[in-house]
């Protein structure tokens, strides 16, 4: 039952490797025992030595490192709000109908992203990846590679079923550098069930599910509501989804953007979701981003983590 803190774009550009070591010690101290790392083309470009420091820091603190990489060809999410540099440089490869999303179907694209993966297993010590939020999974295109594909109409089963086969071979490209990797994917509830159905067989995949909020959020001033779909309107989805693929479930807590006096709802809606359910894989994120009270999320959130799903964990002997 790994644990695994979340964390985007965390130290690459100050890069203070014992404030790194601090943070994932007082990790451990928590009870995670992965780190999951963003990994954008800015780090590619001008973070690489940093991103090696903050493995190895992560690694000699007893840490397991997962590695998220983010805004491929705007296809995925992770390390938020960015654009992806290689596509704007390459305008051939995008959409005609969203210039800031990549065409699956194009040759050159899909290149470019096999060899980024590649490059980011094969260079780093690496024990996990996560894949995103895939974005625009059955959004119809007619970029010539996709006509030349599908014919002049394609469907939206036709965008999702090459999206997770894209999926699939990148993992595939991924597990050829390094074979031990454990592959967790996790949608927006929101995203069509055709395709969230059709990610519980994409081959490679040891983990699958969704993200979701426990309380209701905000992003700044504005009264608090529901911003995010909740784990118990989504988990009986993730496991029929996770059975019928023969994937393990996963879950990530989304435990941001909680305004102030909202931390006694976040604890009851944590702590029934675990009362319901006990993933095999967690997440949640480490200091949430955007929270009015950061120290008192935090530790309301580990508390409940350590109350109601750490004390399931096998003891290892």
């Amino acid at each position: 039952m790994p644990f695994t803190a979340y964390c985007l774009d965390h130290g690459n550009f100050t890069v203070i490797p014992r404030q790194m070591r601090d943070s994932f010690r007082d990790m451990r101290s928590c009870g995670f025992d992965g780190v999951a790392l963003s990994f954008s083309e800015s780090e590619m470009r001008y973070s690489r030595r940093a991103f090696e420091i903050q493995v190895a820091c992560a690694h000699e603190c007893g840490l397991k490192v997962h590695v998220i990489p983010s805004r491929i060809g705007g296809r995925f999410a992770g390390a938020p709000l960015l654009y992806c540099n290689w596509l704007v440089e390459h305008p051939s490869s995008q959409t005609p109908e969203n210039p800031a999303m990549a065409c699956i179907q194009d040759a050159e694209f899909r290149k470019w992203a096999h060899e980024y993966i590649h490059t980011l297993f094969a260079d780093y010590e690496l024990n996990g990846l996560i894949w995103d939020e895939p974005k625009s999974s059955m959004v119809l295109t007619r970029h010539p590679a996709t006509t030349a594909k599908f014919g002049p109409d394609p469907t939206p089963e036709n965008m999702a079923d090459d999206f997770a086969l894209f999926i699939e071979e990148m993992t595939a490209t991924a597990r050829a550098a390094r074979p031990d990797i454990a592959v967790t994917l996790f949608n927006m509830p929101s995203v069509n069930a055709f395709f969230t159905s059709r990610c519980a067989h994409i081959k490679g995949l040891n983990y699958l599910g969704f993200d979701g909020a426990c309380c209701r959020q905000s992003y700044f001033r504005e009264p608090p509501r529901k911003l995010k779909h909740y784990f118990s309107e989504t988990w009986d989805r993730t496991r029929s989804e996770c059975a019928a693929g023969g994937k393990k479930t996963f879950a990530l807590v989304e435990n941001f953007m909680v305004p102030e006096g909202l931390v006694p709802e976040l604890r009851e809606g944590l702590a029934a979701f675990l009362r319901q359910a006990k993933p095999d894989h967690l997440s949640c994120y480490y200091y949430g981003l955007n929270n009015a009270e950061p120290e008192k999320v935090h530790a309301t959130v580990i508390e409940i983590i350590r109350e109601h799903y750490l004390v399931q964990r096998p003891v290892k002997s």
